[in-house]
C-alpha cells in the first residue's frame, strides 16, 4: 500500500494526484513560438507554485514514482536505472523502507533521490533542489555513478547498471571535454525522453537563473547562460533526438498529474510535446518538423501528403510502407527543396486490407528520424466494426456498424492468437473504448463475439 504523508494538507494533495490539466492553463502560450513561447511557459509554470519540503521528498515519491511489481502483489519504487521494462526485475525497492544515504556498497543496496539535473549546477538552491520534475528515486549506487556528468551517449563503459544505464566515454559531437574528460552517463532508451523533457522543463522553469547557473560546477557543459535557447547547441540536438526516440509515456503522464497535485505546476513538454520543436526549431539546429502527414486512398493509388515547418541541414524524405504495421520497406523518396508541402503517390499497392506509411527523414549528415505512422484501408470494410485511432498508443475505440442482438465479448489477441484482453459489451453499446496502454508495440486483432456471429478487424500499436 502506498504510504502517505502524515500531515493532513499533503495527504489531501496525494488524494488528488489524478488531477488533469486545468482549463485554460496553457492559453497564454497559444500562437507563440521560439523565445516568446518559452517565456510564456516560464510565467505559467512558475506562478502560484508550491514547494515540497526537503524532508518530504521521499514521501512524495510514494505518489509520483511507484508501480506494481512483476507479481502484481505490491507497489515498488520506479527506478529508471534498474527497472526492466521487458522482463523480471533483478531487485526492487519498497518506498520509504529501502531508502538510504551516505556510503553505498553497491547496486541493489538501497535507493535515494537523484537530481537528474545535478544540484551542483544550481548550488542546491531552493526551490529547484526539491523540484520533483528534476528528481527521481533511483538506485543509490547508480546515482553516485551518474554524479554531475552530463547525460549523453557513451561507449567503453566503466560502469553499467542492471538495466543498461552506463557511465563511459561520450560519443556525441560537440561534447565539451574540459573538466569532465569526455565522460558522460547514458540511460536506456525507454527513459531517454523522460530525461530530455526534464531538462527542457528545468531550463524553462528557471530561465531567469541560467546566467548564474552556467558558472556552477560543470553546468557550462550543457548550459549557454541565456534565457533562450538556454542549452548549448550539441545538447539541444541530443535532447531533441531523445525526445523523439522515446515519446511521452503513460508513466510520464501519470507522474505529471501526481507532481502537479503537489507542486501546482506542470511539465508543459509532457502535456504538449510539440512545444519542444516550436521553441528550439528557431535555433536552426533541429531536424525537419512534420506538422501533418496524411494518406488518402484514390481509385488505384494512395496519395501521401506531409506539411513541413522548417528544414535545416536536411537531405530527403524516404517513404516507407508496411502491410502489418511492423515491417516496413521503401516505396519512394523525395529530396528536400525548402518547401512547406510535399506529396508522393504510391501506385504499386500490395494485396492487403490496410497499409501503413511512415516517413524516414534524413539529414545531410546521414542521421534520421521517423514520423508518426498513418494507415489507409485499401479494400471495402467487411468486418462489421471500425477501430480508431489506428495506429493507436494508449486506447482504441471499437465502433459497431450495426447494433448487437445480444450481449457480447470483445477479445484482443496478438499475431500468435494469444488472448491478451477480454471485455464485456452490452447491446446498448456501439462505441466501446478499450485501454491498450499495457501492450507493447505491434499488430493486434479485435473480435466481437455475439450470438454466434464473429466481427473482426486489426489495429497497430506504436510506442
Amino acid at each position: 500500500m502506498i504510504k502517505f504523508l502524515r500531515i493532513a494538507s499533503l495527504f489531501l494533495l496525494f488524494k488528488t494526484a489524478t488531477a488533469q490539466i486545468p482549463a485554460g492553463y496553457y492559453t497564454p502560450a497559444n500562437g507563440l513560438t521560439c523565445a516568446p513561447l518559452k517565456t510564456a511557459l516560464f510565467n505559467i509554470i512558475s506562478t502560484g507554485t508550491s514547494v515540497v519540503s526537503n524532508s518530504n521528498v521521499l514521501v512524495a515519491f510514494s505518489s509520483t514514482d511507484v508501480h506494481r511489481n512483476d507479481a502484481n502483489t505490491a507497489d515498488i519504487i520506479w527506478d529508471i536505472y534498474s527497472d526492466n521494462p521487458t522482463g523480471p526485475e533483478v531487485f526492487t525497492y519498497t518506498s520509504q523502507v529501502d531508502n538510504c544515504g551516505g556510503s553505498i556498497p553497491g547496486e541493489g543496496s538501497c535507493y535515494n533521490r537523484e537530481h537528474t539535473f545535478p544540484q551542483a549546477w544550481f548550488s542546491s538552491a531552493a526551490p529547484a533542489v526539491t523540484d520533483l520534475y528534476a528528481l527521481y528515486p533511483t538506485d543509490g549506487y547508480s546515482n553516485g555513478q551518474h554524479g554531475n556528468y552530463p547525460y549523453s551517449e557513451v561507449t567503453s563503459p566503466t560502469y553499467t547498471s542492471v538495466n543498461g544505464a552506463k557511465l563511459g566515454t561520450n560519443t556525441v559531437a560537440g561534447f565539451p571535454t574540459s573538466g569532465v574528460a569526455g565522460r558522460a552517463f547514458e540511460v536506456r532508451n525507454e527513459y531517454k525522453g523522460d530525461i530530455a523533457r526534464n531538462y527542457f522543463y528545468m531550463v524553462t522553469r528557471y530561465e531567469n537563473d541560467m546566467s548564474t547557473w552556467k558558472t556552477n560546477s560543470n553546468a557550462d557543459d550543457v548550459l549557454d547562460g541565456t534565457t533562450w535557447p538556454s542549452l548549448d547547441a550539441w545538447y539541444i540536438k541530443l535532447m531533441y533526438k531523445w525526445h523523439l526516440l522515446d515519446p511521452v509515456s503513460q508513466k510520464e503522464i501519470d507522474r505529471n498529474n501526481a507532481v502537479y497535485a503537489l507542486q501546482q505546476n506542470r511539465n508543459p513538454f509532457i502535456d504538449h510535446p510539440e512545444y519542444v520543436a516550436l521553441i528550439w526549431q528557431c535555433t536552426g539546429l533541429l531536424p525537419v518538423t512534420i506538422t501533418d502527414f496524411t494518406a488518402v486512398k484514390n481509385s488505384n493509388d494512395v496519395l501521401l501528403q506531409w506539411n513541413v515547418s522548417a528544414e535545416t541541414n536536411f537531405s530527403q524524405y524516404i517513404v516507407e510502407r508496411s502491410a502489418d504495421g511492423v515491417s516496413f520497406s521503401t516505396v519512394g523518396s523525395v529530396n528536400a527543396a525548402n518547401r512547406t508541402v510535399y506529396t508522393l503517390t504510391d501506385m504499386d499497392l500490395p494485396t492487403a486490407t490496410t497499409v501503413f506509411y511512415r516517413l524516414k527523414m534524413v539529414d545531410i549528415d546521414g542521421h534520421f528520424t521517423y514520423s508518426k505512422t498513418v494507415s489507409v484501408r485499401l479494400n471495402p470494410k467487411t468486418g462489421g466494426i471500425t477501430i480508431y485511432p489506428n495506429p493507436a498508443v494508449n486506447e482504441v475505440s471499437v465502433v459497431l456498424q450495426q447494433a448487437l442482438q445480444s450481449n457480447a465479448v470483445i477479445r484482443i489477441t496478438d499475431v500468435t492468437g494469444r488472448e491478451l484482453l477480454r471485455q464485456p459489451v452490452t447491446t446498448a453499446q456501439n462505441n466501446i473504448k478499450v485501454s491498450v496502454n499495457q501492450l507493447p508495440a505491434g499488430r493486434y486483432f479485435v473480435s466481437v463475439i455475439s450470438n454466434g456471429n464473429l466481427l473482426h478487424d486489426s489495429f497497430v500499436i506504436v510506442r
